[in-house]
C-alpha cells in the first residue's frame, strides 16, 4: 500500500491574488480532496485546489521520430525515476540519451526544490505521467538529375516528463499482531 503526496493550493481571502501551498499526504485523491474539504469549514478558506505534487519537464523540437521514442518510454512508464535512469543509461540508442537528460533534468530539479518540500524523500518519487508527440518536420531539398530537387522531411517530436511522489505505508508491528488475533 502507497500513499502519495498531494498539493493543496488555497486562498484566505477573495483579495489575496497569490494562492499559498500545502503538502498532505492520502492514499487517494479523493481522501486528499475530503482531508482539503474539511481544512477548507476549519480555517475559512476563500477557495482552495487539490492535485498530486508534480514536477514536469519538457524537451521540444527533438531531432528524432517519435515512433523511435515509443519503446524506450514503455520500459519506463510507472517505474522509480532513480531505475528509470538506470534502464535509460543501459539502451545504446540515441534517442535514450535525449529521455536520460531529460530525466536527469527533472532530479535536478526535484533536488534544487527539495528545501521547499523537507518532508520529501528524494528516492520516492515515480514517473507519472510520460508520453510523446509529433513535432513539425525539418524541410530539406535534395539535389537531383537534371536541375531538379525533391523534399526531404526530417521528424521532430516532443517529449513530456511528469513526476510524483510515493513513499510505502509503514505499518506498526502492533498493528499487525492485533489482526492475527
Amino acid at each position: 500500500m502507497y500513499q502519495y503526496a498531494f498539493k493543496i493550493e488555497y486562498k484566505k481571502s477573495k483579495e489575496d491574488k497569490d494562492y499559498l501551498t500545502q503538502i498532505i499526504f492520502a492514499k487517494s485523491l479523493e481522501e486528499a480532496k475530503r482531508v482539503a474539504h474539511e481544512k477548507y469549514w476549519n480555517e475559512k478558506w476563500y477557495e482552495f485546489k487539490v492535485d498530486f505534487l508534480k514536477f514536469n519537464a519538457f524537451a521540444r523540437y527533438l531531432r528524432t521520430s517519435y515512433k523511435k521514442l515509443k519503446p524506450i518510454l514503455d520500459l519506463i512508464r510507472g517505474k522509480n525515476l532513480d531505475e528509470a535512469i538506470n534502464i535509460v543509461a543501459f539502451i545504446p540508442r540515441k534517442a535514450a540519451r535525449m529521455v536520460e537528460k531529460l530525466l536527469m533534468s527533472v532530479k535536478a530539479n526535484i533536488e534544487y526544490l527539495s528545501d521547499r518540500y523537507k518532508d520529501l524523500n528524494i528516492n520516492n518519487f515515480f514517473i507519472y505521467e510520460l508520453y510523446v508527440t509529433k513535432g513539425p518536420y525539418i524541410k530539406r531539398w535534395d539535389a537531383k538529375f537534371r536541375g531538379m530537387a525533391t523534399k526531404i522531411l526530417r521528424p521532430t517530436s516532443h517529449l513530456t516528463v511528469r513526476v510524483a511522489y510515493k513513499e510505502p505505508i509503514k505499518k506498526l508491528k502492533k498493528e499487525k499482531e492485533a489482526v492475527r488475533r
